[in-house]
């Protein structure tokens, strides 16, 4: 079965919280998010971008091919509070890779629990894969405890410049 993405990511909610389509509309808010110390420690980002360097990359999500890039949207506020993304399609497998960064102080208020359960529900009902993986720091305990809370398991861990990580996943439900 091949899969058939859309070439913008579809407008997702559910209570306080919408994913819609991540592009330069955010480029202010987006270059916080970038900025943020605790996110950008578990998010494994290094490199430090320009203002201009974020504003072309966000220009070119909306178009992507096997690859899905969201801002999650505070519905109350309309703040972008991070961002969610589908990519690494495999098509032998019909895996991808989930990765998500939020705000720090977002933390703790349901917005990465919410907004990972509709791109799962997303990703295994509309676009039919099979499997979704992520990689988590294992110092990173609340978001493990999010990730097994929506359904992710430890598949194995990897060791690497002194830490740790694990590679969870979770399997498109039979039925």
């Amino acid at each position: 079965m091949q899969i058939q993405f859309p070439s913008v990511a579809p407008d997702l909610s559910r209570e306080n919280l919408t994913l819609t389509q991540l592009n330069e509309s955010f480029i202010d808010r987006y270059c916080d998010l970038m900025a943020d110390p605790i996110s950008r420690h578990f998010t494994g980002t290094t490199e430090t971008f320009s203002q201009e360097q974020l504003l072309q990359w966000l220009k070119t999500r909306p178009g992507q091919t096997q690859r899905l890039d969201w801002a999650i949207i505070d519905s109350a506020t309309h703040e972008l509070v991070g961002e969610l993304v589908l990519n690494e399609f495999e098509e032998d497998s019909q895996a991808m890779n989930l990765r998500i960064a939020l705000f720090s102080a977002m933390a703790n208020q349901g917005f990465g629990t919410k907004a990972i359960q509709l791109v799962v529900d997303y990703a295994f009902q509309t676009l039919q894969l099979k499997r979704i993986r992520l990689d988590v720091w294992s110092e990173n305990a609340r978001a493990i405890r999010v990730y097994e809370k929506v359904g992710f398991a430890l598949d194995h861990k990897i060791t690497e410049a002194d830490r740790e990580y694990w590679v969870m996943v979770i399997n498109r439900p039979m039925g």
